[in-house]
This record gives structure tokens, sequence and C-alpha cells, in this order.
């Protein structure tokens, strides 16, 4: 045989090679290859992943199931939202239980009644890195185990603005909650647990947690004479100038409180015809808006510090606003959303320059409005329309009323294809989020098409549609 077409063959590997191989940790198999790579570098790339898909590769091998759920110390669930529906039967397994404690999840909703003391026992064993507990529905049976959990930080309970649930609700809630740190509790949302008996009670309740920098409260939608509206309006004066590091606040009531001549003011309180100066207050959402709620032109002049304001109307109204009246207070204000009410071109003149943010969601939206604001805000840097202009508006009229513009959210189908396609022609545009993906198999072509013209230097984003596990319901229309 030629040298040149001589072949040598390796030899087959002895025993001795084989338990070599076996003892630095490689072993031989079809699938062992997985495990050449550090268990740290999975980790890293199946965080990438939804928790779906996480699931999915975890039914691949053996390999993969020990590690997506068994594997100790993996930080790959602590992002993710548990969600518990305690029913006769259910999670009584105890390798449930022990798979919950492994994936250190420190996020957990309980949904539903029914929730027994046992039931909070288990909760508190299994997830005792707990730091994001939400109550949907269920609130009394809650009320005496939330001091199993010692590094609660976020509290969230939601009850229901149904009648027969508000009976259900105990009076004297907030009065029997008790959670294990209230110096650590950073976020707490009521949303429907019913009113408090006074705004001193309320305040008293609060005053446990003086390092709250987020608070919701959306009141349920009880009968209430308008004693009960002045409580309401001296909760919220009292709240603004009572929790010291308070950044975010979100305030609603579904039957609108007053401020007409409301006599006396909270204790420590200035004698201003505003709110208490806050220095801390950034974020203000007003949801279940109504005009009698700021009924007066300095309303705003107390929280001058807000950066961010979201406004949402009870109902559209096309009668003079406050809003022309309070808005030119917020010499801060960056992001803007309105949702509902009177016509943008009624309150344009009043936006802040600085101003670099804006969400409408406005009926009848029209040209002449958008012209008007472009007039005021014309560096704006992200729009939202949740609704397209129908008179004249085209993409060359968005693009020269705000020619700074890096981002805009829209629907494809209420614009048009060749609108749509025609943001390739903006020399600032950044991002496009299209809020209508799912409705039609086109859409997505139609991103790609917008992708290609501009040569990949514009980022669509498809909206998923997903929600913060932490919002309640009269959240859904300010997201």
């Amino acid at each position: 045989m030629n040298d040149d077409n001589h072949q040598v063959r390796r030899p087959r590997p002895t025993s001795s090679h084989h338990h070599q191989r076996r003892s630095r940790g490689v072993s031989v198999g079809s699938g062992d290859i997985l495990q050449w790579l550090p268990a740290e570098l999975w980790l890293h790339v199946l965080r990438y992943l939804p928790a779906a898909d996480r699931l999915s590769v975890r039914a691949t091998c053996r390999y993969f199931d020990r590690l997506v759920v068994h594997h100790h110390g993996s930080s790959l669930w602590r992002d993710y939202t548990a969600c518990f529906r305690f029913k006769p039967g259910r999670y009584n397994n105890p390798q449930f239980w022990a798979s919950m404690s492994r994936r250190g999840i420190r996020s957990a909703v309980v949904r539903g009644g029914g929730t027994r003391e046992k039931h909070w026992g288990q909760l508190a064993a299994a997830l005792p890195s707990l730091s994001t507990l939400i109550v949907d529905q269920g609130l009394g049976e809650c009320a005496g185990h939330l001091d199993k959990f010692p590094a609660l930080k976020d509290l969230v309970l939601r009850g229901s603005s149904s009648s027969s649930s508000i009976k259900r609700t105990p009076p004297d809630l907030m009065t029997v909650l008790r959670v294990a740190d209230p110096q650590q509790m950073t976020l707490l949302s009521l949303c429907d647990v019913g009113s408090p008996s006074s705004h001193n009670s309320f305040l008293a309740f609060l005053s446990q947690f003086p390092n709250l920098t987020s608070l919701l409260y959306h009141s349920a939608a009880d009968k209430r004479s308008d004693d009960d509206d002045h409580h309401h309006l001296q909760t919220f004066r009292c709240v603004v100038s009572a929790l010291p590091k308070l950044k975010h606040l979100s305030w609603s009531t579904h039957r609108c409180f007053k401020y007409y001549g409301v006599p006396g003011k909270c204790v420590g309180e200035a004698e201003t015809d505003g709110l208490t100066m806050n220095q801390t207050l950034t974020s203000l959402e007003l949801v279940v808006y109504d005009d009698s709620c700021l009924s007066y032109d300095n309303a705003m002049r107390s929280l001058s510090r807000l950066q961010s304001l979201t406004v949402v109307y009870t109902v559209d109204t096309d009668k003079g606003c406050r809003l022309n009246t309070w808005l030119g207070h917020l010499r801060h204000l960056s992001t803007l959303v309105v949702d509902g009410g009177p016509p943008p071109r009624e309150y344009a003149w009043s936006i802040p320059t600085t101003v670099c943010s804006l969400t409408l969601r406005v009926h009848q939206l029209t040209s002449a409005d958008l012209v008007a604001v472009a007039s005021r805000v014309p560096g704006l840097l992200h729009l939202q329309l949740d609704t397209w202009p129908a008179e004249g508006c085209h993409t060359g009229l968005i693009l020269k009323l705000f020619p700074a513009l890096q981002s805009i959210k829209l629907s494809v189908w209420q614009i048009g294809e060749k609108n749509f396609l025609d943001f390739h022609r903006s020399p600032s545009m950044r991002t496009i989020e299209v809020m209508d993906a799912a409705d039609s198999p086109r859409i997505p072509e139609l991103c790609r098409q917008l992708q290609v013209l501009t040569d990949d230097k514009v980022r669509v984003v498809m909206s998923t549609g997903g929600r913060d596990p932490r919002a309640c319901c009269h959240q859904a229309r300010v997201k």
C-alpha cells in the first residue's frame, strides 16, 4: 500500500482512558456533550428565555431537568412570579414545595378565596426569600399571615369592585394587617379593599411604613356620603405630605371627591391654598379622574417636582378642563399621559416645554390637536397615539411636527400600511413599537419590511400585551 494512501487509525480508548475521562467530569454518551459547558453558562443562556420556553428545555433531557429545576443557588427563577390558587387537594405533594424552594422564587400571586392557615405556612416555608406578594381577593384570609414573610418589601392587595366582594372584605382590614418588618416595605398597593373609616385611621395605617416609595390606592365603588368625600380629600392631602420618601402615587376613587371649600388642614400642614409642598414625589397617576377632583387653579403648585403625570378621565368630554390651568406649575415634567378628556388643543398651550414623552389616548384626535401640541413641544422624543388622527394626518405631517422624534408607539391597522412604512424616512427614529402585532400575520411581515427599508437602523418592537402582575385593573389603561 502506498504511504500516501495509508490511513492512520487511532487506537480505541482502553478502560483506563475511559476511566480517566470520567474522572475529569466528562462522561461519554449521546447527550454528555451538554456537560462540557459549565452549568453557569447554560443558566446564563436560559435566563434570556421566557418561563414557558425554559420548561420546554427542561423536558428535553435529564441534564436540563436537573439544571432548570433542581440546581441550587440558581437565579434562573428569581424574577419569575409564581401563581397559586389553593383548592382542596392541590399542592399536597411535598416534592412540589421542595421544587419551589430550590427555585428561590421571590414573587408570588395568591388568587381566589379558600386559602387556609396551613397554605400560608407552606408558602412561607417554601419561599423564605419572598419579597413581593400579590393577594388577589381573599383579603380577609391573608390579614393574619403576612408576618410569616420576613423579606417582604412589596405588598399588593386586590379586592373586587362587586358589592358582594366588598361585603366579604373586613371593614377593619387595614387595622389587622401586620407585616414582619414595616421598615423595609417600599411598595404598597391597595385596590378595592374598601374605604377607611376616616383619613386619620388611614394615615395611622400608613405611618407603619415610613420608607414607602410607591403607594397605589384605588378605592372600592361603595356608596359614600358627602362627608366621606371630604375624608377622601383630606386623606389625599395628608398622604402626600406624610410619607417622606414617596416617589410614586397612584390615586383613584370610583366616586369623585370634590375639593370645593374644604375646611381645616392636616397636622403640621402650612396654610396654603393647595397641597402641602412635597419635594420627593416625582410620579403621579390620577386614575378614574374628574375635573371636580382638582377644582382649584394651584392644585399642582405643591407638587412642582413631578416628572411624570398620568390622568385617566372617567368619561370623554369636550368641556373645559383644569389641565390648562395647573399644568403650568409642573416645570420639571418630562412624561405626560392623558387618557380621554377634552381635545388636546384645549390644554396644549399649558404643556411644559420640558415634556419629552407624550401619550394621547383621546377619541376623535385631529391633526389640529397635534399641531397645537407640536407648537409647544416641537422637540418631543417619544410619542404614543392609541388613536390615529382621522382628518388629513399622515406620517409626513408627524415627522414634520416632531422632527426630533426617536420612538413612537402605534397600531398598524389604524394608520395603514403606507403610513407605517413611511416612517423609514425619519432621520432620527430609533424605535417603533407596534401594539397590534398579534391581530394579523401580516403585521410581522410589515415590521420586517420596515427594518429592511431602514437598513436595520430602526428597531421594530412588537408588543406582547404582557402586564406587570402588580398592576390592578384600574391601571390597565395606564400602561
